[in-house]
C-alpha cells in the first residue's frame, strides 16, 4: 500500500475513535495520487520483467526483432526469447542498435554499420560508411540511412544513403546536409526530413528511389502527409510572424511542381503575448482532414483538405477542438476519436466528426463531450497500437483501453514509475521504462 494511503487510514481511526463530533479535515493538496487497480477491469501480470541499463536521453535501450526482445545490460546487449524472457545470444561491445526488422539487428559504431541476425546473433554483413549515421529507417528490404554530414562529417560525406538490407551494399547515396531522418518512399520517390539551421525551420527532400538523383525540396515545409494520384500533399508554414499562416500544398510527385495550393487560418502566436511558437510539426493529415496546432498548441483546428485555386481568402476551420481544464491534445486519432489529456490527469477521447455540440466547464466542445478512459492520476506515458490506446501513469499502473469496443481491454501494475514506447510483436506487448522492460500477453 502506498505510504500516504497508509497515513490517511491512521488519521481516519482516530478520528472515529473521540466520537462522532470529530471530523477528519482532508488536505488541501496531496499533489497527484497513483491510482492503481480501476474497478471492473481485468488484471494480468507480467510473464517476465527485466531491469535494463538506464537510457539516455533521445536513446533506446530495449528493442524488438522478430521474437527477440534485445536489452541493454552492462554495456551488453541481451536477446531473449520474447514468451519466455529466455537468454538466447548476447553480445558485447557490440555498438549502438539503429534499427530492428523481424529477421534482424543493426548495429553501429561510429562508422561500422553491422546486421546481426535476430535468431541467433550471428554476423550476417559489416560494412564502414563514410561517415556516422544519425538514423536508420527499414522499408521493403531496403535501409534508409541518414548520416551526421553538415555537423561533424567532411563536407564530401553523403547526407543520405540507400543501401540492401540483405548484404550491406549500397545502392545510392546523395550529399545533402543537415537531414534528419527518412520519412517514407512511395512510387519511386524516397522523402527525407530536414532542418535549416534550427529545427523550426523544416524542410523536405525528395530523391529518385532507383538513382538517388534529387529531385526537389522544400523549405518551411513538412511532408509528406500523404500521396495519391501522383501527386504529395504537403505543408508550407511560411515565415514565422504574426500574420503567420498554414499552407497546403498539392505537388507533382516526380517534378514538384505546385498543382493546388489551400491557406488555411492557422495563428501560430501565443496568447498573451508576442512570442511566435514554430517546431514544424504542427500538422498532421488523416482523411479527410488536416488538423493544425496552434497557438503554443493550445488550439487544435480541423481543416477540409480540398485543394482550392491560389490567393483565395485563408479557410476557415470545420472545427476548433477543445477540451476541459486546459485540455491539450495529445495522441490521435485513434479510431474516430482524438485523446485530450487535462492538468488534472483526465483522459477524454473526443470524437472528430459529427455534430453534437455542448458546453461544459465553460469550454464549447463542438463534437460532444466524448468519453472518458478510466483511471486518475498523472499520465507518464500514452501509446496506441490499432485502436488501442496505452495509459501508463505515474506508481507504475498500465491500462489498455479499446476505443473500438469503449471497453478497457486490461490493466497491469509494473515495476517502475516512468514509462518508454510500448513495442509489440504478435499477442505480446513490451512496456520499457528507462531502466526497465515488462512483457505481457495480451488477452
Amino acid at each position: 500500500m502506498h505510504k500516504r494511503f497508509r497515513v490517511w487510514g491512521v488519521l481516519a481511526l482516530l478520528a472515529a475513535s473521540v466520537g462522532e463530533a470529530q471530523l477528519l479535515r482532508p488536505q488541501g493538496y496531496q499533489g497527484p495520487i497513483p491510482v492503481g487497480r480501476v474497478d471492473g477491469v481485468r488484471e494480468v501480470g507480467p510473464l517476465w520483467a527485466l531491469a535494463v541499463d538506464r537510457s539516455e536521453s533521445g536513446e533506446q535501450n530495449v528493442w524488438l526483432a522478430g521474437t527477440r526482445v534485445l536489452s541493454l545490460s552492462k554495456g551488453v546487449w541481451q536477446a531473449r526469447d520474447l514468451a519466455t524472457g529466455k537468454l538466447v545470444w548476447q553480445a558485447a561491445d557490440a555498438g549502438r542498435v539503429m534499427a530492428t526488422t523481424d529477421s534482424g539487428v543493426l548495429l553501429t559504431q561510429k562508422r561500422v554499420l553491422t546486421r546481426r541476425r535476430a535468431s541467433d546473433g550471428q554476423v550476417q554483413w559489416r560494412v564502414t560508411l563514410p561517415t556516422e549515421v544519425r538514423d536508420i529507417k527499414v522499408q521493403a528490404g531496403t535501409l534508409y540511412v541518414t548520416t551526421l554530414a553538415g555537423m561533424m562529417a567532411p563536407n564530401d560525406a553523403p547526407g543520405v544513403m540507400a543501401l540492401d538490407g540483405a548484404t550491406g551494399k549500397t545502392r545510392w547515396q546523395a550529399q545533402e546536409l543537415e537531414m534528419t531522418e527518412f520519412s517514407g518512399a512511395v512510387q519511386g520517390v524516397a522523402f527525407w526530413n530536414a532542418y535549416r539551421g534550427e529545427p523550426h525551420f523544416p524542410g523536405v527532400h525528395a530523391f529518385d528511389n532507383a538513382t538517388g538523383k534529387p529531385l526537389y525540396r522544400f523549405g518551411a515545409t513538412v511532408g509528406p502527409l500523404v500521396v495519391g494520384d501522383a501527386q504529395v500533399l504537403v505543408k508550407d508554414f511560411g515565415a514565422p510572424g504574426p500574420d503567420d499562416r498554414a499552407q497546403l500544398q498539392w505537388v507533382d510527385l516526380r517534378s514538384g511542381k505546385v498543382r493546388r495550393q489551400l491557406n488555411l487560418a492557422a495563428d501560430f502566436q501565443c496568447p498573451g503575448g508576442n512570442m511566435i511558437q514554430h517546431t514544424g510539426n504542427e500538422a498532421f493529415y488523416a482523411a479527410p482532414f488536416v488538423y493544425v496546432l496552434d497557438q503554443c498548441g493550445q488550439r487544435l483546428r480541423q481543416f477540409e483538405a480540398t485543394g482550392r485555386a491560389a490567393g483565395e481568402t485563408p479557410q476557415k476551420p470545420v472545427r476548433t477542438f477543445a477540451a476541459p481544464d486546459d485540455g491539450r491534445c495529445r495522441l490521435g486519432p485513434v479510431g474516430e476519436y482524438l485523446l485530450f489529456e487535462s492538468r488534472a490527469g483526465e483522459l477524454r477521447l473526443i470524437p472528430t466528426t459529427g455534430r453534437s455540440p455542448v458546453s461544459l466547464n465553460g469550454v464549447t466542445m463542438p463534437t460532444g463531450t466524448g468519453l472518458v478512459i478510466p483511471g486518475g492520476g498523472q499520465v507518464s506515458r500514452l501509446d496506441a497500437w490499432g485502436n488501442k490506446v496505452y495509459v501508463g501513469r505515474v506508481g507504475g499502473s498500465l491500462l489498455a483501453y479499446d476505443v473500438g469496443t469503449k471497453k478497457a481491454r486490461y490493466q497491469v501494475r509494473l515495476p517502475w514509475a516512468g514509462f518508454g514506447p510500448t513495442l509489440h510483436g504478435g499477442n505480446y506487448a513490451v512496456f520499457t521504462a528507462p531502466d526497465g522492460l515488462a512483457v505481457v500477453r495480451e488477452p
